[in-house]
């Protein structure tokens, strides 16, 4: 039996929080430090400068879509400043919605994000221009991302027009330090409760034609009990996690005007999953080579081509006598997907006449996987594989007529393919899965005007599109006595929406800013995980689904000494239409929360000692389709306390879930999951 595992169980740790407790004595009684001044005044400085939105730079207020800005500043002030957190990060930003589950717990294939009400698996995350989302599944590689963020850009709304598939709902842009920085040394450790620890150190050097960044970092945490008390049985116990990740980046001036960039990035993970016989481990490996470079009197160019090269292999058992009475476990499967996923893209942005800029551009990616299954109740073997190419050209026309005026159009063709699709069944038969063809054209348009010099308003109409994934077309996968059965017949989701947001700067130098946004978005065809029966679902198109709704943030800067944010968001996400099948109609698309409140205050001086507290609701959500299995639903608060002892360190003390709130954060057939419950985390951070 140990020699069909993905790996052996990692050893439970339970220490208490001795460290949280002495960093917490230290950073209220060691004196105070004081920050190096180019730190400080790095920190103070805001960029207004955004590239998502349109793919090139433009200012923040001049770009029609409702971008949203998390600057190095406020990312390292709250409590989920390390790479591996984005998600849990992301959560304070409304309008998004990743996963319950934070990924330091919940499985790889259930890492997701939903923008706008969307559903999970509609938006596109990148890294430094380079897709996080995984290509043969979909969802998002979040352990990818370096400890060092220098910003991250979320821009909801369709973003096919210059993105393609995988920006049907969005884009969430994540853009790591660069390497033309001042030469440094970092650090930082940390330890607390749930028998996690983490450690990281990276390196960076630069000059005008130079520049390297080096990074490591290791995770790992015991976890806790995922089900419930009165669900559990003997058979379970804590999840486990723990990943190791080395990223790197390269860059060299070619000549005053060009420049070129290697990065590359490996991340090894081992989990399991509350049960001996429940486990997964994965190995990535990504490496990236782009160029760009600016010409006297036509503008300027960057081409980037990006390849991922992963292995994923995942253990199930069945739980016995049944998933309800967890008294032992049995050997079900044994998973092994590898996958490769190639691609590249090339831009060119020039003046036209003396007010617009063109911007041209396109980008292919193909993907390869397949997925290799060993059935332990009937010894046999199953094998899913198929192929996957996409390529997109895009135009967009930036005008700016007047000053009060920007009008952005934009439109790209899409061609799709999904092809050499075959199942080798456990008889031993080879079926032929038809191919799948499509050739869209998505076109958006927008404009921006400001009515007075602190107000502006904007709306943006778009078409968007989202095609099938190789894991929805061919992927069988069963977890906890529930099997998700793949469609090979699916078509891809076509979205049709509009926006409109007003924004204001309601006092000076970004002491108060508000916006306010309204969006509706119609999704024909759009994938869903169609219930079947008590134990299992199957992927579908339905026939229309409809999200409408609306969100507002308000940002104050009241002194150097204090910062508050609110927001909230409303979002309205149901199937409209599902022919053969009205009794669906009316339903609630699943993991989408009507109801999502976020407010965030610091108080203190990032040269002393600074405290911030933030809180969150999301309201009751459902896990399936039938809206029967009722989740989320839940106040949270989350703190950090950082103090700096000299100019190059600080410590550091992180809460989360701090009233240790027992809530229900996702159900897979009849067993819930629970959401984390209090964790505290203390540690030191140098810089030199």
């Amino acid at each position: 039996m140990a020699d069909n595992r993905v790996g052996a169980g990692r050893r439970l740790r339970r220490p208490g929080l001795l460290c949280a407790a002495i960093a917490l004595h230290c950073l209220l009684l060691m004196p105070l430090g004081t920050a190096r001044a180019d730190e400080v005044e790095k920190d103070l400085v805001l960029d207004d400068i955004i590239v998502t939105a349109t793919r090139v730079p433009m200012a923040r207020t001049r770009v029609s879509a409702p971008a949203t800005v998390l600057t190095q500043e406020e990312i390292q002030r709250g409590p989920f400043r390390s790479g591996y957190q984005v998600d849990d990060l992301l959560r304070y930003v409304p309008t998004v919605q990743p996963s319950n589950l934070s990924s330091r717990y919940n499985h790889p294939t259930a890492q997701a994000v939903s923008l706008r009400g969307l559903g999970s698996r509609r938006a596109l995350v990148l890294l430094d221009g380079v897709p996080l989302n995984d290509g043969f599944g979909g969802w998002i590689n979040w352990g990818l991302v370096p400890d060092r963020i220098e910003r991250i850009e979320i821009i909801p709304g369709g973003g096919s027009n210059l993105y393609g598939t995988w920006a049907m709902g969005g884009v969430i842009n994540i853009i790591s330090q660069p390497s033309r920085v001042t030469p440094a040394l970092t650090g930082e450790v940390s330890g607390g409760n749930l028998g996690t620890n983490s450690q990281s150190v990276g390196g960076r050097y630069g000059n005008e034609r130079f520049g390297i960044v080096l990074g490591y970092r290791h995770f790992d945490t015991a976890g806790f009990v995922t089900v419930p008390s009165y669900q559990r049985g003997s058979v379970d116990g804590a999840v486990d996690s723990g990943h190791q990740q080395f990223n790197g980046s390269l860059s060299w001036g070619l000549s005053p005007r060009a420049r070129a960039t290697l990065s590359g990035n490996f991340f090894h993970e081992d989990r399991m999953f509350g049960t001996a016989l429940s486990l997964a481990s994965r190995t990535i490996g990504t490496a990236a080579l782009g160029f760009e470079g600016e010409t006297v009197h036509w503008g300027k160019w960057e081409t980037k081509v990006f390849a991922q090269w992963q292995t994923f292999r995942n253990q199930t058992s069945t739980i016995v006598p049944s998933s309800l009475v967890r008294q032992a476990e049995l050997l079900e499967r044994l998973q092994t997907i590898p996958s490769n996923d190639y691609g590249g893209m090339g831009q060119w942005t020039m003046p036209l006449w003396s007010h617009s800029r063109l911007v041209l551009g396109s980008d292919v990616r193909a993907v390869i996987g397949q997925s290799q299954e060993q059935l332990f109740s009937s010894q046999s073997r199953q094998v899913a594989r198929g192929k996957q190419l996409g390529l997109g050209t895009f135009a967009e026309w930036i005008v700016e007529p007047i000053d009060a005026l920007t009008i952005t159009a934009s439109v790209r063709w899409d061609w799709w393919k999904n092809f050499d699709g075959t199942r080798e069944t456990a008889s031993g038969a080879t079926v032929r899965t038809r191919d799948n063809v499509a050739s869209i054209l998505n076109p958006k348009i927008g404009f921006l005007y400001g009515l007075t010099e602190r107000i502006r308003i904007g709306a943006s109409l778009y078409q968007a599109f989202r095609a099938p994934t190789l894991n929805e077309l061919y992927r069988e996968f069963s977890f906890a006595g529930f099997t998700f059965q793949a469609n090979d017949r699916l078509e891809p989701e076509r979205l049709t929406g509009g926006e409109f947001k007003v924004e204001t700067d309601l006092l000076p130098r970004e002491q108060l800013g508000f916006r306010a946004t309204a969006h509706y978005d119609l999704v024909k065809d759009q994938i869903l995980l169609v219930t079947q029966g008590p134990t299992s679902a199957m992927r579908q198109n339905v026939g229309q689904a409809r999200s409408i709704g609306a969100d507002f943030e308000v940002n104050s800067r009241v002194n150097d000494r204090l910062f508050v944010r609110l927001g909230y968001s409303y979002v309205d996400s149901i199937v409209t239409s599902f022919p053969g099948n009205p009794s669906r109609e009316g339903l609630r698309i699943p993991t989408v929360s009507r109801h999502q409140v976020i407010a965030a205050v610091t108080v203190g001086d990032i040269s002393s000692l600074q405290f911030t507290l933030q809180g969150r609701y999301l309201s009751r959500q459902f896990a399936d389709d039938l809206n029967r299995q009722a989740i989320a639903d839940f106040v949270l608060l989350d703190a950090s306390l950082r103090r700096r002892i000299v100019p190059q360190a600080e410590l550091f003390i992180t809460g989360e879930n701090l009233t240790d709130r027992q809530y229900i954060a996702t159900q897979t057939g009849a067993i819930k999951t629970l959401g984390q419950p209090l964790l505290v985390l203390a540690g030191l951070k140098v810089d030199l």
